[in-house]
């Protein structure tokens, strides 16, 4: 009878505490936001991108996914406001490669209403020898803030993506978009 009882606690704590199967779904999701209330538009934004230099390829096809969002949504408007890109990358060991790609103009945020920051955080990969189907999770955490260093908006992206991180660019740039633009 023991035996009998113990087996069934046995399968029972096993289908209890047994792991499930989550899908993995790429996508973009906002997981945390902070506006101030007093939030309005700002008419120039300058984009700084801060992390390691190997995420240079990552950062200049987000830019180009911003910049080009922006100037579709924002059509005639596009024309007076001004947005522009700083990249505040480095490392200890970067590769040749990478640092001839960091554009080296540089944009003075003293000529810009908002300064906007994004990095990359909590970096996660799994099933790299599967070349097409390796999965990324990582988040992108935003700033903007006033001249005077203010926060005005914080928001965080939580991105999953398949075979390299880019993928998830051009959702990535509509979000920063509608968070920052769209009330």
């Amino acid at each position: 009878m023991k035996r009998i009882l113990l087996l069934i606690i046995l399968l029972l704590s096993l289908n209890t505490f047994s792991q499930k199967n989550k899908k993995f779904e790429p996508g973009v999701k906002i997981i945390e936001n902070q506006k101030i209330e007093e939030y309005k538009n700002p008419k120039s934004i300058l984009f700084i991108f801060k992390g390691h230099t190997h995420s240079i390829n990552f950062f200049l096809d987000l830019k180009k996914r911003i910049r080009k969002i922006f100037k579709k949504k924002m059509k005639k408007e596009f024309k007076d406001f001004k947005v522009n890109f700083n990249y505040d990358l480095n490392a200890k060991k970067s590769l040749k490669s990478d640092l001839d790609n960091i554009p080296s103009k540089k944009y003075n945020e003293k000529e810009y209403e908002s300064i906007c920051q994004i990095s990359i955080s909590d970096f996660k990969g799994w099933d790299y020898h599967l070349s097409k189907k390796r999965k990324q999770n990582y988040n992108l955490n935003i700033e903007l803030k006033d001249v005077n260093s203010s926060l005005l908006i914080a928001f965080k992206l939580n991105v999953s993506s398949y075979y390299t991180i880019v993928t998830q660019n051009k959702k990535s740039g509509k979000l920063i978009y509608k968070t920052i633009m769209e009330k």
